[in-house]
């Protein structure tokens, strides 16, 4: 951890979205290939690692499943981080369970939700006690709902933060399930967005969804949980691509749902769902849950969209808080078939995997591009 006196920074590299156990096989690390050496390359140079949510895909299946898929890589990262560097995790909504124990116990106790709690796995929940063993020696601990990697007031700065950023999905206006669920949430609850204010308020609208989704996984014998991310992304493609009479009729349609879900009360939603749009309310919506956190670090690391940046040919402005500081997303390491723009973007493109976050021994945070020379990864072509 940094000295909060100003001491030297331990060099981090901060991934998000691995996914791993996802059913199809769209988790690339899983595999022993090119992805997984080059994050071990990467891993090699710091001394540090940073998961930002979603290691695991326990949406897709019973969490015992979804474990006995991932150890294999789990044994693999924990050899090559060894006893002596640290692997500090983040649950994120698709991995939210690993969490939920203390969550609970805070509010049975009617304990406040800190912004930075670092908890043991035995701590946080049986599950995180169970994947602290599947990763040994390896030394694991788990940050909620966010960790300072370089703390305000660090070497005279706003500090580095850094969060899965799945609080997004109560404000933003795209119309994902989560977004939906937070709304019917917040109509129960009484409240509106301009009332959420600190973690308390956040997890109080997202929770429900969470609880519902690990439901279905609990008891899932097939494939068919994990369907529902391929027909996300086949409904963005016609949306977006589809000049036939099946992307006309939704994009008639989809207009029309949109405004019966706005007089229902389940809040505001954007009209023309584009990549672009996709991209803009990602990163409208994180600043604003920075502000209504009451945070303003000079670098706000997150993962949650899929979506890497800042890339060559972003807006700058676009990646930049209102109170001055930028905001950087780690992308993800899964198949792109999954994102908006259609599985036809190849490397380079705003979905490709294997984006990562380094923070280096002065605080300063830059992307990375892992795999962005790489067309031909194991696991990647269908």
């Amino acid at each position: 951890m940094p000295d909060p006196a100003g001491g030297a920074v331990v060099p981090t590299l901060v991934v998000s979205d691995l996914h791993l156990g996802a059913n199809s096989g769209i988790d690339l690390l899983r595999e022993d290939g090119v992805a997984r050496r080059r994050l071990f390359d990467a891993i090699d140079g710091v001394g540090r690692l940073v998961v930002a949510g979603d290691l695991l895909e326990l949406r897709h299946a019973p969490p015992r499943e979804i474990l006995d898929r991932a150890r294999p890589f789990l044994r693999a990262l924990a050899e090559r981080l060894g006893p002596d560097r640290e692997l500090l995790l983040l649950p994120g909504n698709h991995d939210h369970r690993l969490i939920r124990s203390w969550l609970d116990a805070q509010r049975l106790d009617g304990h406040p939700l800190p912004l930075s709690t670092t908890l043991d796995p035995a701590d946080a929940s049986p599950l995180a006690a169970t994947l602290a063993e599947a990763l040994a020696p390896a030394r694991l601990r788990v940050a909620y709902p966010g960790a300072w990697l370089v703390p305000p007031g660090a070497n005279g700065r706003g500090g580095v933060l850094v969060m899965h950023g799945h609080y997004v999905d109560a404000l933003w206006r795209m119309p994902t399930f989560e977004r939906l669920s937070a709304g019917l949430a917040a109509r129960t609850h009484g409240v509106t967005p301009d009332d959420l204010r600190g973690p308390d308020d956040f997890e109080r609208v997202l929770a429900p969804g969470y609880g519902w989704m690990d439901g279905l996984a609990d008891h899932a014998t097939g494939l068919a949980v994990g369907a529902t991310q391929r027909a996300s992304s086949t409904t963005w493609e016609r949306l977006n691509g589809d000049r036939g009479w099946t992307g006309r009729g939704l994009r008639l349609a989809v207009p029309r749902v949109l405004a019966a879900l706005e007089r229902a009360g389940l809040g505001r939603f954007e009209r023309e769902l584009t990549p672009e749009t996709l991209r803009a309310a990602g990163l409208r919506g994180t600043d604003r849950v920075a502000e209504a956190l009451g945070v303003a670090p000079d670098a706000l690391i997150f993962g949650h969209t899929h979506r890497a940046g800042p890339l060559p040919g972003d807006p700058a402005w676009e990646w930049a808080t209102q109170r001055g500081g930028r905001m950087l997303n780690t992308g993800a390491w899964v198949h792109p078939r999954t994102a908006p723009i259609g599985p036809e973007a190849g490397p380079g493109s705003a979905y490709w995997p294997g984006r990562a976050v380094l923070v280096d021994a002065d605080g300063a945070a830059r992307p990375l591009r892992l795999l962005d020379d790489v067309a031909d990864l194991r696991g990647l072509q269908d």
